[in-house]
């Protein structure tokens, strides 16, 4: 097991027996250098007893422990000592995702610029290229059902989840895996939300790319190393920097990108959301193929009208409806018990709404409720700062006009079911 050392000590190669041995920087400083030690330093009884009970269990003689000593002061700066890998779950798959002697060689060829040598510092040292697998987690569709609850308007995108989990699991292994979906709906019901509830229930990380303010594809497929600010894409970045080999990327507002401009934000999509062409993704930056063939995709859009037809035969299309009369008042208290948990207030409020409360906010979308909720919390705490418990009141309730002018969602005509 790998332990830090504490401060004081340095490490050197001891002996075969002992290649990771740590001692006081004082016991390396009186034997590279004899000298008598000095009161700040270890006493000199203490270095003697080390010692000794060193060369003793070490089989080595005190001449080779100087001389390994010397070697190790003469080499310290140049040495590097990697992180021991880390141990495996046996019950877990793993993928490589990365080609390590790949990596390696790209890093030390004569002449790397600088902008790649920025690049590859970004990979942990003792990097073994691969991740997990993740698989459907016990209890998931139990989660799920609970998530169909909360989210009453997703449950078409919500029994898609299900059906690839439950197909997964009469697999040998259960690999959670959807094909790529496009979720089109109006705006503020919830869409991005329960794609990020899915990702916690699952355990893996899920990255939001907002489309409508991509100009360049760089930030999915990477910029060159030939330009000065060069960076791996969101891709490579959550493959390199997670444990998961299948994380939920959420391309948020699929139906704005500037498909039309000179350097195309989806260009990359038309491989990734291939697993074949996908399983040899190069980022522009990186220049190296990478396993990308196991990430999901989640989709958002308002319309279906502004999305090219080739990009849009990858995906399958759910629609997501607005809220409901009888849904309202459940989701309404879904998004209250949320924000008292995120903001661990739970202990202030009360567990539920007032019907008043719940009435004012009946003719909004779930994004609308979310922010005036999360504000009337502040304004309730204003309001009753010498009491010890607080309240949400219909006088608490502050709609933002510039909110409630972007989610107009019940007069979005729908989009209807694509299977």
């Amino acid at each position: 097991m790998h332990t830090p050392p504490l401060a004081g000590f340095e490490r050197f190669p001891f002996s075969p027996h002992y290649p990771a041995l740590w001692l006081p920087a004082a016991v390396l400083r009186e034997l590279a250098e004899p000298a008598k030690a000095s009161d700040d330093n270890v006493a000199a009884c203490d270095v003697q007893h080390l010692l000794r009970s060193l060369l003793e269990k070490g089989g080595i003689t005190e001449e080779q422990l100087h001389r390994d000593v010397l070697a190790f002061q003469k080499h310290q700066k140049t040495q590097s000592y990697p992180a021991p890998p880390a141990l495996k779950n046996p019950h877990l798959k793993y993928i490589s995702i990365f080609d390590v002697a790949g990596l390696h060689a790209r890093k030390n060829e004569a002449g790397n610029s600088r902008n790649l040598q920025a690049v590859m510092k970004r990979f942990k040292t003792g990097d073994d290229g691969e991740r997990e697998l993740r698989p459907v987690p016990p209890h998931f569709m139990a989660g799920l059902l609970h998530l169909k609850t909360s989210y009453p308007n997703c449950n078409h995108f919500l029994d898609y989840i299900g059906s690839f989990a439950l197909l997964a699991l009469r697999q040998p292994y259960p690999a959670f895996y959807f094909p790529p979906v496009l979720l089109v709906g109006p705006p503020g019901v919830g869409k991005t939300a329960v794609v990020t509830a899915v990702a916690y229930l699952i355990g893996v990380t899920s990255r939001q790319v907002d489309l409508a303010a991509t100009t360049a594809g760089m930030v999915l497929g990477g910029m060159s190393t030939q330009w000065s600010d060069a960076k791996t894409g969101i891709i490579v970045d959550m493959l390199r920097d997670g444990t998961a080999a299948n994380p939920i990327i959420i391309l948020d507002e699929l139906d704005k990108a500037a498909s039309g401009s000179r350097f195309n934000p989806l260009g990359p999509l038309y491989n990734l959301l291939e697993q074949k062409t996908a399983a040899k993704f190069i980022d522009e930056a990186l220049d190296l193929p990478a396993d990308a063939s196991h990430v999901l995709y989640v989709a958002t859009a308002n319309t279906l009208e502004n999305i090219s037809r080739p990009l849009l035969s990858r995906f399958i299309v759910l629609e997501i409806e607005a809220i409901t009369a009888p849904q309202h008042v459940h989701v309404t208290q879904s998004i209250y018990t949320g924000l008292l948990r995120y903001h661990d207030c739970e202990a202030l409020f009360p567990g539920k709404l007032s019907k008043t409360v719940v009435e004012a906010l009946r003719q909004h979308s779930p994004r609308v409720i979310k922010g005036v909720l999360r504000r009337a919390l502040a304004q309730a705490a204003q309001r009753s700062s010498a009491r010890k418990k607080l309240t949400v009141t219909a006088a608490d309730l502050l709609f933002s006009s510039v909110l409630l002018k972007g989610s107009d969602y019940e007069r979005c005509n729908p989009i209807g079911f694509m299977p």
